[in-house]
């Protein structure tokens, strides 16, 4: 089958090789599906980077969208989703075929073409582990997402909304329909990140904050919340270190945590699409723009995430789509 190959850690066009490897066997429990689209992620660059350990060598992609060719029941159904392990610890989905474990599976929405649905994938599911999982969003509650025109904060920004929460976004480009919003980009520092988030909710500061940037955003992002307030990190083991006063937390009883994202379980994941499949065709959550990219130019899709293409999501289509 066509393949890409993980041989080295390095810049996308030293690390990756386009070519052909054996069609992997399903076992016990597994069955297999012809991928027809597989997005790529921070994490697959992260992956190729050698960040993350990865024993090479290794077909990289977490996330898919294809149709099951053998298994049961399943076969020639639709599915979705983002595997946990899924390029690092066992073949990933930047191939024509994948085998994964049915549980894995769910059955991919009927309204959305195959390169919309590889597009959801890891983005909205850490979106939903942060925003959802951890720290409990309710109705009315506010909500200050760092790095929000990322893929990861457009997702929780809509999420968010859909439970009745509202969204401040903290970033360098404000997002198309995003009302409360916070320039973190500002060439003199004059932007006060928590001085905003104050001003913006009455003197209260946020209930919420999720914080994709990290580095020097921790600081004020932890000091933007509330009493009682609750904060989620998602950045990486890369991120510098950074000094903050433990006051910070105990005085205003404060929950901080983080979401390895990696370490999920994987038929919770399929549990995550199962509850998506109905937002997205009734229309309440809607996929990314996407561009998408024949398996031979992985390299470039891959460099296009390192660039930042903000809002887009790049997508390999390994079946030719």
């Amino acid at each position: 089958m066509e393949a890409i190959v993980l041989k080295a850690a390095g810049s996308p066009d030293q690390a990756l090789v386009h070519g052909d490897e054996p069609i992997p066997e399903p076992g016990p429990g597994e069955v297999l599906v012809e991928v027809h689209a597989a997005a790529v992620n921070p994490l697959d660059v992260a992956n190729a980077g050698g960040w993350l350990g990865t024993p090479l060598p290794m077909i990289p992609g977490v996330d898919f969208a294809g149709v099951v060719v053998s298994g049961g029941d399943r076969e020639g159904q639709e599915v979705w989703g983002s595997g946990p392990a899924l390029g690092m610890k066992r073949a990933g989905t930047h191939a024509r075929f994948v085998a994964l474990p049915e549980t894995w599976l769910s059955r991919k929405p009927a309204n959305l073409t195959m390169a919309e649905a590889a597009a959801i994938g890891r983005s909205h599911l850490t979106a939903f582990e942060t925003v959802i999982n951890l720290m409990e969003v309710k109705a009315g509650e506010t909500l200050l997402i760092t790095g929000g025109s990322g893929m990861v904060g457009r997702a929780a920004t809509a999420i968010a909304r859909w439970r009745g929460a509202e969204p401040i976004i903290a970033a360098r480009h404000r997002p198309d329909g995003v009302e409360h919003f916070i320039d973190t980009g500002a060439a003199d520092g004059s932007v006060d990140l928590a001085e905003a988030v104050l001003d913006l909710t009455g003197g209260r500061g946020a209930d919420l904050v999720l914080d994709t940037v990290g580095g020097p955003l921790f600081e004020p992002a932890l000091r933007s919340l509330g009493f009682g307030g609750r904060m989620v990190g998602i950045f990486s083991a890369r991120d510098p270190r950074i000094s903050f006063s433990p006051a910070e937390i105990y005085n205003r009883q404060l929950r901080v945590t983080g979401l390895a994202s990696v370490f999920l379980d994987g038929a919770h994941v399929a549990g995550v699409f199962d509850q998506f499949r109905p937002l997205f065709e009734h229309g309440i959550l809607a996929a990314p723009p996407v561009r998408t990219w024949a398996l031979e130019q992985a390299a470039e899709a891959y460099q296009a995430v390192m660039s930042g293409s903000s809002g887009i999501k790049q997508v390999l289509l390994p079946s030719g789509d």
